[in-house]
């Protein structure tokens, strides 16, 4: 079980990495997605902020998870993020069905449907296998190894964030030119 719990950690850590980098790509489109949610009137400098809160917590949980994976204490934090991501899913099916969710930015074209229902509740569900407490002998690392797992991080951020800008520039020229 231990292995299994570490495996669901890692996977949602480079998820969560991926997922706040391609954000970060398209901010204002992600923003765009959240003001899908609010059900009020809000200044789009507040809906910007959080859009980018929403990513930046994402990218740090990512990278945390990652590079200190015997640290209990990002598990319950990136467990609220996947009952976030449940909530979310089930707000829009509810009031914006069909519409695009940018939760992976330019990087898919996912919608809120009950197929990203599914997909949040199995990243919630593995959220919740990561909670399990790993001896530490399991997830003792030293410093070169999290100084490497830190360079992962920021490789994968970089190719997710480079692979979001170059995707959305190219979707928006050839609805131009379209």
């Amino acid at each position: 079980m231990n292995l299994v719990a570490l495996a669901a950690k890692a996977g949602l850590a480079v998820m969560l990495l991926v997922a706040g980098s391609a954000k970060l790509a398209d901010l204002a489109s992600f923003a765009a997605a959240v003001r899908l949610l609010l059900t009020f009137r809000v200044p789009r400098g507040a809906v910007r902020a959080a859009a980018l809160a929403v990513a930046l917590t994402e990218l740090v949980a990512g990278v945390a998870s990652l590079v200190l994976p015997s640290a209990g204490w990002i598990n319950p934090v990136v467990l609220a993020l996947a009952c976030g991501f449940v909530l979310v899913s089930g707000l829009g099916y509810l009031f914006h069905r069909g519409r695009s969710c940018r939760c992976f930015g330019a990087l898919s074209n996912r919608r809120f449907d009950l197929a990203g229902i599914a997909r949040s509740l199995a990243i919630a569900a593995t959220a919740a296998v990561a909670m399990v407490r790993v001896p530490p002998a399991m997830t003792g690392i030293g410093p070169g190894s999290r100084t490497l797992l830190l360079a992962s991080a920021a490789v994968v951020g970089l190719a997710a964030f480079s692979a979001a800008r170059a995707l959305g520039s190219a979707r928006k020229l050839e609805l131009e030119t379209s």
